[in-house]
């Protein structure tokens, strides 16, 4: 058991506050990076990361210099959503474990019972291919007043809670969907010692490092393919057939490649641009009737898809 001392004055009792509650409201921070709903029939995955942030610390006007705060961030989120799908507003929550020396310090000498604090400018980033980055920020993240542990060694951990707000996939995202934690936000902390003092403190914090936690997949949006022959009359060694290609499948348009095939050759090949495409046919040499298979090979957006059309060829 520490044994209890007089609280410090001046600039050394100011510069244990900063420190001890720096530390505890970093989680918070540092939680609020994937929340949402997952998409019908996705499976949920477990992500688990720690980062480390310079946060510059100052006691009102008093400058405390630069430390190096961790967070061990762990959340579920689905294994896949869709492009406009909208992940719902919910609660989100991170515990981080502090360090003894920290408990020490904040209970021992500084003489600290409880701490806690907010951050007002905590936001959470979604980024993925084909889309710009989609920033939102974070409603009501504070860590209320908790027990500061009394015993050398004991576990003190430190959680917040705070409201991610609806976040929508962008509709040209796709392949997979990372979201980050801040690369900036400042903290107003407290620590209420045991003559109840309240002990304010200040943080702006900053992380050069991956932010990324972790990466969702992004679904594909099925395709339909229509297809249609022209002219109405096409005559063996004589005519040059096209088929006409239309390819549904949402937003943005469909692109990529269309081909033609008889069986297992391939008569024609075509580049589908917003969501058309035209293939032009090599002649057919003798008449009868003509099964062509269209298959649309599909993007980074849209799944492939095939049509089977008829083809009536006359001598």
């Amino acid at each position: 058991m520490l044994q209890s001392k007089p609280a410090p004055t001046g600039k050394r009792r100011t510069r244990f506050a900063a420190a001890a509650t720096s530390t505890a409201l970093v989680a918070g921070v540092g939680g609020l990076v994937l929340a949402g709903a997952p998409a019908a029939n996705a499976a949920n995955v477990n992500l688990d990361k720690r980062f480390n942030y310079t946060c510059k610390v100052d006691a009102g006007a008093l400058p405390l210099g630069n430390h190096v705060l961790g967070v061990r961030a762990q959340v579920q989120v689905p294994s896949v959503v869709n492009r406009n799908q909208t992940l719902p507003t919910r609660k989100t929550t991170i515990t981080l474990t502090l360090p003894e020396t920290l408990r020490e310090a904040t209970y021992d000498i500084l003489r600290g019972r409880t701490a806690g604090g907010e951050s007002k400018d905590a936001k959470v980033s979604l980024s993925a291919p084909g889309s710009s980055t989609l920033t939102v920020g974070i409603a009501n993240l504070r860590a209320a007043q908790a027990a500061v542990p009394a015993t050398a060694g004991a576990p003190w951990n430190i959680a917040t809670v705070g409201d991610v707000p609806a976040i929508k996939v962008p509709a040209t995202a796709h392949t997979r969907a990372s979201f980050s934690m801040p690369a900036a936000f400042s903290i107003a902390a407290t620590v209420i010692n045991v003559d109840d003092v309240r002990i304010g403190v200040t943080l702006a914090c900053k992380t050069a490092g991956s932010r990324v936690i972790g990466s969702v997949a992004i679904n594909k949006n099925a395709s339909k393919v229509a297809a249609k022959v022209s002219p109405k009359k096409i005559k063996a060694k004589k005519t040059k057939a096209k088929i006409a290609v239309t390819v549904s499948a949402g937003s943005p348009k469909a692109s990529g490649k269309v081909t033609a095939k008889i069986g297992k050759k391939t008569v024609g090949k075509g580049t589908v641009k917003n969501g058309k495409a035209t293939i032009k046919l090599k002649k057919f040499k003798k008449k009868g009737t003509y099964k062509i298979k269209v298959t649309y090979g599909g993007s980074a957006y849209a799944k492939g898809s095939t049509k089977t059309i008829k083809v009536k060829v006359r001598k």
